[in-house]
């Protein structure tokens, strides 16, 4: 029978996490000892958010794939990325060009076409216009495109009703930081619920995408190991072992190779820089510890770099932007444990105590950014990796889902 691919991303559990907190994840534990792990994988640079999801989707890295940061420079502006600024096949795509079945659910940055049963993000709401953004950011087309494909399909609506479990978002008012971090549980809960449902249904995909996200917000507010984020962390352990559950009730459970994996890492931070109190008028865009900047010429560039040095900060290569934008940006690194936040416009002091207590987006290479992973099923071989990059997990799907790796210039993982 041929083997079928679950991929659940849990974003910001580190390396280090798992491997020093692998006692509190019962359900992740017990799937590493069966599996194969691979201690320390390495983040694309930027090591963040939507550039780890088109990461382990494209297999290239950022100056390849176009999505080197949360926000990106069009050439007129910062704006959010979305999954039309990918600009190389993504495995679902290639596998429903090659006949394969596929469900993304809720994983962002993927493009609702490339999926026969599609479910967006349950944070497309609120990451159009987010309430904490300074500065309004216009809705996206491409995000709003994706916003309207509310409904999963016949396939999907079935499965969920044979299930007794609901085939939309939940709907819960969410005024408060408490209400929507109460929200976002849940809304994960329901997506890990929707794979597990979907995988051991009578028609099930071939591949199968989805992710858990509130384990990075907590984090970030929160801490690195505070009591908040072990709970949330362990909220998606426990969800991690209802997928489990739900193949194993129904009998299918050696049917499926399992990818469990994060984004990113996580790491303290004890200092933020505010640039925009000493680099007034300039544009700019944060991604943890690296700041793009775009000057108006060389002066201004030498300017914002003396101005930036004082908190030892240091210009950074621009590799990881598209060769065609890398003319209008410039980037520049921040000292270990300090990240920038530039959003607040109400700040007068050029640095102060960080919003995100944790973060990611650290400089290429640290170890703090490396995450947390874990492959199991009957063609995933029982062993220890020490290492593997980003650029190889791609390539491990699709040689799980016996697509051809020509798209791919790294190996498989194995």
């Amino acid at each position: 029978m041929p083997q079928k691919l679950m991929v659940i991303m849990i974003d910001g559990i580190s390396a280090d996490y798992f491997a020093t907190c692998r006692g509190r994840l019962l359900h992740l534990s017990a799937l590493a000892e069966r599996g194969l792990v691979v201690e320390n994988l390495h983040s694309e640079v930027l090591g963040i958010s939507l550039g780890g999801r088109v990461g382990m989707i494209t297999g290239v890295s950022a100056d390849q794939s176009g999505v080197y940061g949360n926000l990106i420079w069009d050439g007129e502006r910062f704006r959010y990325a979305n999954p039309d600024d990918v600009r190389v096949p993504t495995i679902p795509g290639l596998a429903k060009a090659a006949g394969k079945k596929v469900a993304a659910l809720g994983f962002g940055m993927i493009r609702p076409e490339d999926a026969d049963i599609f479910k967006p993000p349950w944070w497309v709401v609120s990451f159009i216009q987010r309430a904490r953004d300074s500065v309004p950011h216009p809705s996206d087309d491409s995000w709003l495109r994706v916003f309207a494909h509310q409904d999963g399909g016949e396939a999907f609506n079935r499965a969920c009703e044979q299930a007794g479990f609901p085939s939309s978002w939940p709907i819960m008012e969410a005024t408060s930081s408490a209400d929507r971090t109460i929200y976002g549980m849940v809304a994960d809960q329901y997506a890990l619920n929707w794979t597990g449902i979907l995988a051991a249904s009578d028609d099930p995909p071939d591949f199968i995408i989805t992710e858990f996200l509130m384990t990075d917000s907590v984090q970030h507010y929160t801490g690195y190991k505070s009591e908040q984020s072990h709970w949330s962390i362990a909220q998606a352990d426990a969800m991690v072992g209802v997928v489990i559950e739900r193949l194993r009730n129904a009998g299918v459970l050696d049917q499926w190779n399992i990818a469990v994996m994060s984004d990113h890492g996580h790491s303290e931070i004890e200092t933020a820089i505010h640039p925009q109190v000493f680099l007034p008028d300039t544009i700019m865009q944060s991604e943890g510890s690296v700041l793009n900047v775009v000057p108006r010429d060389a002066a201004h560039l030498a300017e914002i770099t003396e101005k930036l040095a004082p908190y030892g900060v240091v210009p950074f290569h621009v590799d990881y932007v598209p060769e065609d934008l890398r003319p209008q940006v410039a980037s520049f690194l921040a000292p270990p444990r300090t990240s920038f936040e530039p959003d607040d416009v109400n700040e007068t002091e050029p640095t102060g105590k960080p919003v995100n207590i944790s973060s990611h987006g650290l400089k290429p290479g640290d170890p703090g950014d490396d995450r947390m992973c874990i492959f199991v099923g009957p063609d995933v071989p029982h062993t220890t990796i020490y290492e593997a990059n980003a650029v190889q997990v791609a390539p491990t799907f699709a040689k799980l889902l016996g697509l051809s790796l020509e798209n791919f210039p790294a190996p498989p993982i194995f």
